[in-house]
């Protein structure tokens, strides 16, 4: 067994994460960390779509015989995340639940919010010719998407994003981070305020249609519920924020390209995919072994952590031409950045339209936007963001946005 120095969580894979996988990829694929508590991290592309699709073997929710559990996430989330944390069958069952309201059709059908959100956030600060992409555009406008598909007051966007982005940058364990917890509990409150007036009185927002949706013939508890809400808050805040927020800095440095896609946003699309792969907003999850078995060479035994690197498989040269290039119409590119096999990104419908119309609107809006002091997530054990990027631009036009917040 080759033990490597390695932890997604550490200030060192935030700054050199590219160079940490590609030679984790070359010189050992299969490789054991000591980091919290041990577990395999699985780098090349093949070696990856291998572990997340066979569901038998390698589970997303491992009962341990304490009565405690490992889920996709290392260390463990103190909160169940559903469906995502669960096995065939029963996972099925919640899937299907879902998979209506996170449909192309939906997406489709939330388009306009979402362009009424991005020209809130931007009339917010075009005037002045100064703001933050991140704080100002790319959080407000999926929290305020994802207070509305949720049936939250949308004013409270505020909250939900700071705290969902405190949780995500924060390394587990740490005063930050269990802080972070505490405010996130403090907000949970309110959906659950929610949930009891839609159990009333249901609308047509998804907190309605979890409520009154039935798994083998019995509502769902309470408890569940939030395990479901709390993964669509996760998802949906700071994943697609995280995406946005890179694609825009690195078209800033980028400036022919940027130019390219604000002259024909018909090119967007393609750019997207590229930037998802490229970026990995979600740098990998993790499963446990149910038996022993092998990985590559490796033989990993039953009850072991494996850590499947989505942002390393993307960089794979057996799979990508000139992976370390972004290829703005790179195609075919089947990157892995929304996962693989059953538990694949159930947003992703959502966050293609959000970084579409976004992209395209600060393309349009401010399109000679300079990039200030970035400030990047310190941690991307998670997902890989940043904090904050302060931007300045020629002054415009509000463009009278009707959201009122």
């Amino acid at each position: 067994m080759t033990t490597v120095s390695f932890d997604q969580h550490s200030p060192e894979y935030a700054r050199n994460w590219r160079q940490i996988n590609a030679d984790l990829r070359d010189r050992c694929p299969v490789a054991h960390t000591d980091a919290h508590g041990g577990y395999w991290v699985v780098s090349r592309y093949a070696d990856v779509a291998e572990v997340v699709r066979d569901d038998e073997t390698f589970s997303s929710y491992y009962e341990l015989p304490d009565g405690s559990h490992n889920g996709t996430t290392i260390p463990v989330s103190p909160m169940r995340q559903v469906p995502i944390e669960m096995d065939p069958p029963e996972f099925f069952d919640y899937r299907k639940l879902l998979t209506s309201r996170f449909s192309p059709a939906e997406a489709k059908k939330w388009e306009p919010l979402v362009r009424e959100a991005t020209a809130y956030c931007i009339d917010s600060i075009i005037e002045s010719g100064q703001g933050d992409l991140i704080l100002d555009i790319a959080s407000p406008v999926p929290a305020i998407f994802t207070m509305a598909l949720l049936g939250l007051p949308l004013d409270g966007w505020h909250a939900f994003s700071d705290v969902t982005h405190s949780i995500i940058h924060s390394t587990p364990e740490t005063p930050e981070y269990n802080s972070a917890m505490v405010d996130l509990m403090t907000i949970l409150g309110q959906v659950n305020d929610v949930i009891a007036r839609r159990r009333v009185e249901p609308t047509d927002d998804l907190i309605s249609h979890l409520v009154q949706a039935q798994i083998d013939g019995r509502p769902l508890p309470d408890d569940r519920l939030m395990e479901i809400i709390t993964l669509v808050i996760f998802g949906g805040v700071d994943t697609t924020g995280s995406l946005i927020g890179n694609a825009l800095e690195w078209l800033y440095r980028n400036p022919a390209k940027r130019d390219l896609l604000r002259a024909d946003p018909d090119l967007l699309p393609k750019a997207i995919e590229e930037f998802l792969r490229y970026f990995s907003p979600v740098a990998g999850l993790a499963r446990t072994a149910t038996r022993s078995c092998a990985v590559g060479d490796q033989k990993i035994a039953a009850g072991e952590r494996v850590f499947v690197s989505w942002s390393s498989a993307n960089f794979d040269s057996e799979v990508f031409d000139d992976p370390d290039e972004v290829i703005l119409d790179r195609f075919p590119n089947k990157h892995q950045a929304f996962g693989l096999g059953i538990h694949r990104c159930l947003g992703s419908h959502f966050a293609r339209s959000e970084a579409h119309i976004v992209i395209e609107e600060v393309l349009r809006r401010m399109p000679d936007y300079v990039v200030g002091a970035a400030q990047p997530y310190p941690s991307i054990g998670v997902v890989n963001g940043f904090i904050s990027l302060p931007v300045t631009f020629t002054p415009g036009s509000a463009a009278g946005s009707t959201l009122r917040l």
